[in-house]
């Protein structure tokens, strides 16, 4: 079998016109590189150097081999450079909208502050988009809110999560509601597929109520920007709103005590290899997750007011 050797030996023998100069600039005995030569004459039937007068010229079978020897080793150059330590792949990441729109951007500061060699591309959509690019090999991991069951998922709790009731500051609102008293006011939805509408359903189900959405948003932001305005209520994650409740533009309504609760969860294909590139974002997420906790306003109480 033809080598990468035989073609590097082929070209240097080509290049220098000397079989003895070619011995020297490889380090390699002249009967080596002569039995190289002969081995690729040997497996294609042809002729590579003519001697004449103590010198080599190189044939036309030599000629052609040599212009594909230059091609054949330009790729291997090519692969050693792709798949060197300096120019990995990316990791590819995607997170679900909450993620997107809350922690996902601090989280992959942190891990490029820690690992600034590996290569990152992010695709944020809601969780059953992200669910089908993870089962179909386009994304390597992601950070999920929401329940994924599938089978094929590895899904491990990472970073805790509050969802809170809240409308604007001057909003007309008791201080406090039964659940079923959220039937009278405008409520600010996230899109059906959202894991955080799939939590509130549920957990309303329960209760026999029914919502009827007002707005529907394909967006934090315009959930955001929707209660900001006096639009109504709406259940949205508590970091999403950690600034305006600071500020005394949105405030935090508590209702029937009710404490909603849910982890994000880093989640991969079962087949994925866990390569040290993956390792390092699951254990940034970890450890965000923790120090995440303990910046957490715990309740209402220590939110001050306007």
């Amino acid at each position: 079998m033809i080598t990468r050797k035989h073609l590097y030996i082929f070209k240097t023998v080509a290049t220098t016109q000397s079989m003895s100069k070619a011995a020297q600039l490889l380090y390699i005995s002249q009967p080596t590189i002569s039995q190289k030569i002969q081995e690729i004459e040997n497996q294609y039937d042809i002729k590579l150097f003519e001697r004449y007068s103590k010198k080599l010229f190189i044939t036309e079978e030599g000629k052609t081999l040599l212009n594909l020897t230059n091609s054949i080793l330009g790729l291997y150059d090519d692969m050693d450079h792709i798949f060197s330590k300096d120019n990995r792949f990316s990791l590819k990441i995607g997170a679900t909208l909450t993620v997107g729109n809350t922690i996902i951007s601090p989280l992959l500061k942190q891990l490029k502050e820690q690992y600034p060699s590996i290569n990152i591309e992010v695709c944020i959509d809601n969780t059953h988009i992200i669910e089908e690019k993870i089962l179909n090999n386009y994304l390597d991991i992601a950070l999920i809110e929401g329940e994924l069951t599938h089978p094929d998922f590895i899904v491990t709790p990472v970073i805790h999560d509050k969802l809170v009731f809240a409308c604007a500051y001057d909003f007309p609102i008791p201080d406090t509601l039964e659940i079923q008293e959220l039937t009278r006011y405008p409520f600010i939805n996230r899109e059906e597929g959202s894991g955080t509408r799939e939590q509130l359903e549920e957990y309303i189900k329960k209760h026999h109520i029914h919502l009827k959405s007002s707005w529907e948003c394909h967006s934090w932001e315009a959930v955001k920007q929707a209660i900001l305005y006096n639009h109504g209520i709406a259940l949205v994650p508590l970091q999403l709103i950690e600034n305006e409740v600071y500020n005394g533009d949105l405030k935090i309504i508590p209702i029937d005590s009710i404490s909603l609760e849910r982890d994000f969860c880093i989640c991969y294909h079962k087949n994925k290899k866990v390569t040290k590139k993956l390792n390092a974002f699951i254990e940034t997420c970890q450890i965000y997750g923790q120090e995440l906790k303990n910046g957490y306003i715990e309740n209402q109480d220590s939110i001050p007011n306007k």
